[in-house]
């Protein structure tokens, strides 16, 4: 899906020097979840996951594609193998649909989601100003 020309996220993006890439279809990322899950697991979260933003969002690559997925894995210093073998079987299906319903039952449907101080939710790629904006009022509403 071709981004507009007045797209305000790409716009938003290349103001601050982020590489956004364009693309014709939208991959599925069921299958990039479920291994993120196995690298949970496997104490290598954060590369993985970074790796897979990385590799969707500015490199443009499909994030369904097994040789992709391997990449990343091999590259956080995970056994790919492993974690197709792992993620082929189901063994990480139930772990994303219960975070995914967790999400849900959050009231939260969009990515990103901002949670601020357990009680102001902001979702969608938001500008500063309105993230600034939330953070002052999770500061100066107290609990009740």
């Amino acid at each position: 899906m071709k981004s507009r020309p007045d797209n305000p996220l790409q716009a938003r993006a290349k103001q601050l020097g982020i590489t956004m890439v364009e693309r014709d279809r939208i991959p599925s990322s069921r299958r990039a979840h479920e291994c993120t899950e196995y690298a949970r697991a496997q104490g290598k979260l954060h590369a993985f996951h970074a790796a897979v933003l990385t590799a969707y969002w500015t490199e443009g690559k499909d994030i369904h594609d097994w040789a992709v997925l391997e990449e990343l894995a091999r590259g956080a210093g995970l056994d790919a193998i492993a974690m197709r073998d792992e993620v082929s079987s189901g063994a990480w299906k139930t772990a994303v649909d219960e975070r995914v319903q967790g999400a849900h039952d959050l009231g939260i449907h969009a990515v990103p989601t901002f949670l601020f101080a357990d009680r102001f939710i902001v979702q969608g790629a938001q500008t500063l100003d309105v993230l600034e904006k939330v953070m002052a009022r999770a500061i100066s509403e107290p609990r009740s």
